[in-house]
């Protein structure tokens, strides 16, 4: 019973928070879009083939990042303005769920500008079964990483202005400056280094060797995934001790 509870308070979050949204305000979808694509458009004009394959690959992780990031504004949302986390505690919904929920909320609205994106990578031939799984893994560890670091993010700042100027500092330091939307190669030695400290670089070099567009022995796919869960886990785990169900 407990089962079906928690699977209704996931549907009932994503509705909400994910879905219904499109339907209600369609144009955030346009400006969600709007970035990478111009990225994308300036890139075909003055780059290669296969540099415009890379950028969509590094749009779709900037897409999947950015929905992670979203939700330190949505968590400080409802619970500081709206009140409504107040309301969940007060049910028996559980903190995971509402937390997973809320997550995953962000994902169901930003999946129509992944699925386009998707299906551009398709058409170049960017998608194959053999890289599949290395692909979804990327892809996941980068949405999961911006999640922790959104949850944790939202126990630290309560004030929303604070929350969106950080979240397009955050953008810009995540999926902008780090070799995600280009080749690593094009950076000095330098700064080869320092982008290896961000997970994105990571998450990109492994989605861009699943499309074929470059190779990375077996040494360097386990220190880019390994990496990516060292960022991942530890996020999580401080988010967990800091956050708040209950308030005081």
């Amino acid at each position: 019973m407990n089962v079906v509870r928690e699977m209704r308070t996931l549907s009932a979050l994503i509705l909400m928070n994910g879905l219904k949204p499109i339907f209600r305000s369609p144009l955030w979808l346009v400006v969600e879009l709007s970035f990478p694509l111009t990225l994308i458009f300036f890139i075909s004009l003055y780059a290669s083939e296969e540099a415009v394959s890379e950028a969509l690959i590094g749009a779709v992780i900037s897409i999947m990042t950015l929905s992670g990031l979203a939700l330190q504004s949505d968590v400080v949302w409802l619970r500081v303005e709206l009140k409504f986390q107040d309301m969940a505690v007060a049910s028996p919904v559980s903190p995971i769920s509402y937390m997973l929920g809320i997550a995953l909320s962000e994902l169901a609205y930003s999946s129509p500008a992944i699925i386009l994106l998707l299906v551009l990578m398709g058409i170049r031939n960017l998608l194959t079964l053999s890289g599949g799984l290395t692909m979804f893994a990327s892809l996941l560890l980068s949405w999961l990483f911006a999640v922790s670091l959104g949850f944790y993010l939202s126990t630290r700042i309560t004030d929303l202005r604070h929350i969106w100027a950080l979240s397009s500092l955050l953008s810009v330091l995540i999926s902008m400056l780090p070799p995600v939307y280009y080749s690593i190669e094009l950076l000095p030695r330098w700064a080869q280094m320092i982008s290896y400290i961000v997970p994105t670089t990571h998450a990109a070099l492994l989605a861009k060797e699943a499309a074929g567009l470059v190779t990375l022995s077996t040494l360097d796919r386990v220190f880019s995934f390994s990496i990516l869960l060292a960022w991942t886990s530890s996020l999580t785990i401080v988010a967990a001790k800091k956050s708040t169900w209950r308030e005081k």
